[in-house]
């Protein structure tokens, strides 16, 4: 030690004696005294005084500055403090603690001078530029400290911005490095260590984000990352923290998450700062439960993530200004509010733990940590990180419906059943700040959407990534939900034996035609529609067709093509109501062989010639037969398929539920009235299809009963006369009334068995010959 020989230099500002201090220090060999220290292999040192004259006329000795820079000097001395890589920051090596006094293998890294030494702005020797004094010296030296992870047989370091296997022999591999792990590196161990990840993870996503971050604090490009892993307790997270602190104590930290952050609303103080300090010097920094992290936390969490300048306060010391070189580990089943900037979207990295599990499970797992620590954890870090690449996956989806509020609740709701919600309608208020959350959280936006003529400002989603999980939950509960209503949806009845009663002795007006036995029923519109044709009994032959008359109809409920699928009979149990109730009436049944159902009803009077004869609206296996336009097989035919068995007879069949006509209206199965819009030209071909004359309609009847229209049916043969007349008499009478007027000749007019294009053309000829004549 006396042979060391090293130049120091003058910097403007900087401490004197800096060369006097360095190169006088001596180890004691004797008991030491006030002006020695303990270094880090458990030696006294002996650090250099000055003499000054006291008032007494005696020698005093005094320090030339705050010993604990002289400890800094001797640890550059000693090979103990040295510069990285980044030519800018300085390293102290770690040493242990447990009394043997033996230098350990990794480094951390320091804020200043002062805060690692201990020296206060306070004591008489602090000296305001030593940090910048010992960059300058540590330069000087050949060693650097290497910002990367090294074993015994490779090291992994950051060249040319990518991750490089450095192997012994290249000089690079001689340096010192931020983290050495005593042992070889073990393929076999780092596909054992992702194998355990796996199991802890939920999908290969997840645990290839999880196995990224170990070495993430030493090989990613910049500092930026931050990971949270989400979900409930017992899932294995915190063996693997805990090991990272067990093998690492002085670079790996826990830290309260809400507190560093500042609190609830990112109001931060002393406390804040007391624990921000526990960053310095730190590679991992964790929260094994973290509380719900909002937004308002964003600023000091982003700080962290990036290796902002932030502010650090230790007990009885001043204030430190650092950057945060620790990569924060942010483990809770609490939700994790982040704002949907793109900076955040790559600042987070998301780990979905698997739930759920018990305490044996993780036996193995533990045997695997106890016997080799986090080394394998490490290697399988390390060599992800090497084969591909810096980008971790960014499909990994955290939040889960449990975390949701009331309100929340309420706007997801809104959002999967209208595409958008109205957040002045939600019966759940949220403050401001709340409100804000929310949006942040489940990824939504504002917009203007026109609803009932107005503009209103809606949520809608924005981010489909961040919303995925409670759509699923949602899709989820309404999967069980649907199970558990299958479950409960009435069998159909069973066959009933005897013969068979055909549904015109029920009250059902039909035409009964032959059919074969592949179930086609040839010429069953021209035989219904003859006159000269007996289709009022069932035919001989083994199967037969039903022809539903105007005002009847039969609801065909098919089973599915889809596997798991529900059938037309779970649909309508489900959805409108159970067979036999109010809402579903029994009425005649009949089971086809495929297992679906035909229901025999007569239709309600708002309804006739306004039902569709339709066939699997929007894929729902229901199927309209009604008025003459379609037919079904008969009970007791026998087709190549099977038999067509009567399973349900009532005394009359009775009239469709309104429930049953809300629900056919609502998927389709009813025509709307398309009135035409404004007045017609006088130009178009007046009607002549019943030859009146606009005189003799002057004393035509335009009303019924109590002074209303006339709404009731017109027989087939004198609709378009008759509706001709009607309207022209209303027109001639009360032009005032033309919208009305118009309204209701579609409604009779489909009442009536006429489709739209008949009766417009009725209305372009009434309204071009009747309204000039009400206002000459």
């Amino acid at each position: 030690m006396s042979n060391f020989r090293h130049d120091c230099s003058l910097i403007p500002n900087g401490p004197q004696n800096v060369q006097t201090v360095l190169v006088g220090m001596q180890l004691d060999h004797g008991h030491g005294g006030a002006n020695t220290f303990i270094d880090r292999l458990g030696r006294l040192v002996v650090i250099p005084r000055r003499e000054t004259q006291n008032l007494r006329g005696g020698t005093t000795h005094v320090p030339y500055f705050a010993d604990g820079y002289a400890h800094a000097l001797w640890d550059m001395r000693i090979g103990s403090l040295l510069l990285g890589d980044d030519q800018q920051t300085l390293y102290r090596r770690d040493v242990d603690l447990t009394g043997g006094n033996q230098l350990l293998d990794t480094w951390h890294a320091i804020s200043s001078i002062e805060s690692e030494y201990h020296v206060s702005r306070s004591n008489k020797g602090y000296e305001p530029m030593f940090t910048a004094q010992m960059r300058v010296e540590c330069s000087k030296l050949e060693q650097r400290v290497r910002h990367g992870i090294k074993f015994h047989d490779r090291a992994y370091l950051r060249v040319d911005g990518k991750v490089t296997i450095i192997e012994p022999g290249d000089p690079m591999f001689d340096q010192a490095y931020e983290l050495t792990v005593d042992c070889d590196y073990s393929p076999d161990l780092a596909r054992q260590a992702t194998a355990f990840l796996r199991d802890l993870t939920v999908d290969e996503h997840s645990a290839q984000n999880l196995a990224r971050m170990f070495a993430t604090p030493l090989l990613e490009p910049y500092k930026h990352l931050t990971y949270t892993f989400y979900g409930d307790g017992g899932n294995g997270k915190g063996i693997l923290l805990g090991g990272i602190k067990h093998d690492f104590p002085q670079l790996a930290v826990s830290v309260d998450a809400q507190r560093i952050l500042g609190g609830r609303r990112g109001v931060g103080g002393f406390s804040t700062e007391q624990e921000t300090g526990k960053l310095i010097g730190a590679l991992w920094a964790f929260d094994e439960d973290a509380d719900t992290i909002t937004p308002d936390q964003m600023t000091l969490l982003k700080k962290i993530s990036t290796g902002d300048t932030v502010i650090a306060r230790r007990i009885g010391e001043n204030s430190v200004s650092f950057t945060p070189r620790a990569t924060f580990i942010i483990a809770t089943n609490n939700p994790v509010i982040t704002t949907m900037t793109a900076a955040s979207l790559r600042r987070f990295v998301y780990v979905r733990m698997k739930d759920g599990r018990k305490p044996e499970e993780f036996a193995d797992l533990l045997d695997f940590r106890r016997e080799y620590g986090s080394a394998p954890f490490l290697m399988a870090s390390c060599q992800l990180w090497a084969l591909y690449g810096d980008e971790p996956y960014r499909d990994v989806l955290i939040g889960d419906q449990s975390d949701l509020s009331e309100a929340e609740q309420w706007i997801v709701d809104r959002i999967i059943e209208d595409g958008y919600a109205v957040s002045r309608e939600n019966k759940f208020p949220e403050s401001a700040v709340e409100h804000r959350n929310t949006i942040n959280k489940l990824g939504l936006k504002t917009k203007v959407k026109k609803l009932d003529g107005k503009s209103i400002r809606v949520l809608v989603v924005a981010d489909e990534q961040r919303f995925k999980p409670y759509r699923d939950a949602s899709a989820r509960d309404i999967a069980e939900a649907d199970r558990e209503a299958v479950e409960q949806v009435p069998d159909i009845p069973a066959p009933i034996e005897g013969e068979i009663i055909p549904p015109s002795e029920c009250g059902f007006q039909c035409d009964y035609t032959p059919a074969g036995v592949d179930k086609v029923a040839q010429n069953w519109k021209r035989l219904a529609e003859n006159p000269n044709v007996d289709t009022t009994r069932v035919p001989a032959g083994q199967a037969y067709a039903v022809v539903p008359a105007p005002g009847y109809m039969i609801i065909d409920m098919d089973m599915p093509k889809q596997e798991n699928a529900q059938s037309g009979w779970d649909v309508l149990n489900i959805n409108v109501g159970p067979y036999g109730t109010p809402a579903f009436p029994s009425t005649y049944l009949v089971r086809t062989p495929s297992g679906g159902v035909h229901a025999y009803y007569r239709m309600p009077q708002r309804l006739h010639g306004r039902l569709k004869n339709s066939v699997h609206n929007s894929g729902i296996p229901v199927d309209i037969r009604c008025e003459r336009k379609g037919y079904v097989i008969g009970a007791g035919s026998h087709t190549n398929a099977g038999i067509y068995a009567l399973v349900d007879v009532p005394e009359r069949v009775p009239e469709l539920s309104d429930q049953l006509a809300a629900w056919l209206a609502e998927h389709g199965y009813v025509e709307q009235p398309q009135p035409v819009q404004g007045t017609t030209s006088r130009a178009l071909v007046p009607y002549t299809g019943g030859g009146n004359s606009v005189e003799r309609l002057l004393n035509a009847s335009t009303g019924g009963r109590n002074g209303r229209p006339d709404m009731t049916p017109i027989p087939e043969g004198q609709r378009n006369d008759g509706l001709y007349r009607w309207i022209c008499g209303r027109l001639l009478n009360h032009p005032e009334n033309l919208r009305q007027i118009e309204q209701d000749l579609y409604e009779r007019g489909h009442a009536s068995g006429l489709r739209d294009g008949e009766l417009a053309q009725i209305w372009k000829s009434a309204a071009s010959h009747c309204i000039g004549q009400a206002t000459a």
